[in-house]
């Protein structure tokens, strides 16, 4: 038998020359040596160093640069380059993609079509540009030059509200507005591109006199371009800068989701014979309750209210249905959040259920939440449950309390599925109560009597529990809304409206904690931040936040030195900056 042409259990055998294992033998004491003093494997600790910029050709601030000049850009370690050239931003924009060449630590960027002539150039290293070990730069890096004997040095800074945990990298772009009319960020290519820092701040540097519009987005697909549906910042106005060493700051840049598209209908069901649900692919508002028609004529809805825990899912108390017919509900005229409204004639079929209802109501959400501290003495408790309730209003709701007497109050129904009980006099001060609601007392619309525990446990806050909060704002001529958000519950918002001139704000009774603290200048009324329209162009409300959140301490007035600075700015500077 044989093994790969060998014969089966044969032995290799070969002759070493003698100079060779002579030499052999010499080694062995150095081999020995080398086993007996083991040294660490090569490397060391992980690098955590950002990359930087160390040097640029032509260098920062050169003037009379030649149009067939090559820009290089050398880094202080090797760096992940398809980051860097994703991340690389050249202004004013040329009209093909520049060629890019490495050459170990530096990037060669190579004009197609050359450099302009008496133009001031600014080149940007985006701070999403990272070396090997995937440490971004701290900032982005602009260095500027100049094919003519001058450079432009007006500039354009603010920062962004950026959230964590949202997925793609924020872009600022700038438009300048001389020729271009009204930009649309999803058609229009911008003059001047660059990337907000870890601390949200840009800068837009070198810039000519003129009129700039600046936006602001999170690229949620990665491709560097601005999509319908990604977050947008809309600025409070546009920036002029009355000559070409003009300096502006912008107010805060905060971006939304600009919804342009109606709501999508998903799906319809009668789960009995007195209820009909309409599923959405996002939010919608129902003015009104929708037209239901079939069999002999239209099907009574008696109520209209959001499903509790699903905000997509609308529920529909209807008149009894006859089973198997098939009814069509008009969607025509809803719409969603952003007033986005369902083609008129749209309509979806649902067929009639003629069982009746057996199921009990079940509570899903209180409010206060189980465990709340510091509840105002005036809050009204809230229960939502999974269905229209009847709207009987039992003042005997209330089972024996583990810590106080049952308390007397008022019961409404502001929802079809919300119960509000409002005390007759204010919860007590420092005291926490523990209160549970009798579900048997409280059925829905088809008789059936609630299951499940009603359970409030809360404290309410206290004049020594309680601190304030006070500082100062640059005066407008118009209204200034001052929100302070506490940093354990964000949802919660404490606001007050500072009238036109005044300079001061004051929160008083305030639960202790950290605080965000913002201002919006109020030019519509509403009270509400209005975020702005892209194109047609409309501003933002201007807004201005503390750069630190703010510590609030019981029986203690918290004072801040730093004013919120709206940065209302007319033609011939900043309105309030010093």
């Amino acid at each position: 038998m044989e093994v790969g042409g060998w014969p089966y259990g044969a032995y290799l055998s070969f002759s070493i020359p003698k100079e060779t294992v002579r030499v052999l033998k010499s080694l062995l004491p150095l081999l020995a040596v080398a086993c007996a003093n083991p040294r660490p494997p090569p490397g060391g600790p992980p690098d955590a160093t950002p990359p930087r910029v160390v040097h640029t050709t032509p260098a920062a601030d050169s003037v009379g640069v030649g149009s067939d000049t090559r820009i290089r850009i050398g880094f202080s370690e090797s760096m992940n380059r398809r980051s860097v050239t994703r991340a690389i931003f050249i202004s004013p924009r040329f009209s093909t993609d520049p060629e890019f060449r490495w050459r170990g630590r530096e990037l060669e960027i190579r004009p197609r079509e050359g450099l302009r002539e008496d133009r001031t150039y600014v080149v940007s290293v985006g701070a999403g540009s990272s070396d090997e070990s995937s440490n971004r730069m701290e900032a982005t890096y602009s260095f500027a030059f100049s094919t003519g004997d001058r450079l432009s040095r007006g500039e354009i800074h603010g920062s962004v509200e950026q959230k964590t945990g949202k997925r793609g990298q924020v872009y600022v772009w700038a438009y300048d507005l001389r020729g271009t009319g009204d930009p649309d960020p999803a058609k229009d290519p911008p003059a001047y591109v660059t990337q907000p820092g870890d601390d949200g701040t840009y800068r837009f540097v070198r810039l000519g006199a003129g009129r700039y519009r600046v936006f602001a987005f999170q690229d949620g697909d990665r491709d560097q371009d601005y999509n319908p549906g990604e977050p947008i910042a809309v600025p409070p106005g546009d920036v002029p800068l009355g000559s070409d060493d003009g300096r502006v700051r912008l107010s805060l840049l905060k971006m939304a989701v600009r919804d342009s598209v109606p709501p999508r209908f998903v799906s319809a069901r009668t789960p009995d014979r007195r209820r009909l649900s309409l599923r959405f692919d996002e939010p919608v508002n129902l003015s009104s309750p929708p037209r239901i028609s079939g069999g002999a004529g239209f099907l009574d809805v008696q109520a209209v209210y959001t499903d509790a825990t699903d905000s997509s899912r609308v529920w529909l108390v209807t008149g009894p249905q006859t089973a198997g017919t098939e009814y069509s509900v008009a969607l025509g005229g809803i719409s969603d959040r952003f007033g986005n409204q369902i083609a008129p004639g749209e309509a979806a079929a649902v067929r009639g259920e003629g069982q009746p209802d057996r199921r009990p109501p079940v509570p899903v959400r209180v409010n206060p939440e189980v465990g709340a501290r510091h509840v105002s003495q005036d809050v009204a408790l809230r229960v939502d449950f999974n269905e229209a309730m009847s709207d009987d209003s039992n003042p005997d709701v209330w089972a024996v309390s583990d810590s106080t007497d049952a308390p007397e109050g008022r019961i409404s129904w502001p929802l079809p599925n919300r119960l509000a009980f409002r005390p007759l006099q204010a919860w007590a001060p420092g005291k926490t109560y523990v209160l549970r609601a009798r579900s048997d007392r409280l059925s829905d619309v088809s008789g059936n009597p609630a299951e499940g525990e009603i359970l409030f446990r809360f404290s309410v806050a206290s004049p020594e529990d309680q601190g304030a909060l006070s500082g100062s704002v640059v005066p407008s001529d118009t209204p200034i809304v001052v929100q302070a958000r506490p940093a354990s519950a964000p949802k919660v918002t404490h606001a007050i409206t500072i009238a036109p001139g005044d300079s001061s704000y004051f929160f008083e009774a305030l639960p202790p904690g950290p605080y965000r603290v913002l201002a919006f200048g109020d030019v519509d009324g509403t009270r509400s931040w209005t975020p702005g329209v892209i194109r047609p162009f409309v501003a933002a409300e201007p807004l201005s936040a503390l750069d630190d959140t703010i510590n609030v301490v019981s029986r203690w007035e918290t004072s801040t030195d730093e004013r919120l600075n709206l940065y209302v700015w007319t033609s011939s500077g900043i309105e309030g900056e010093k």
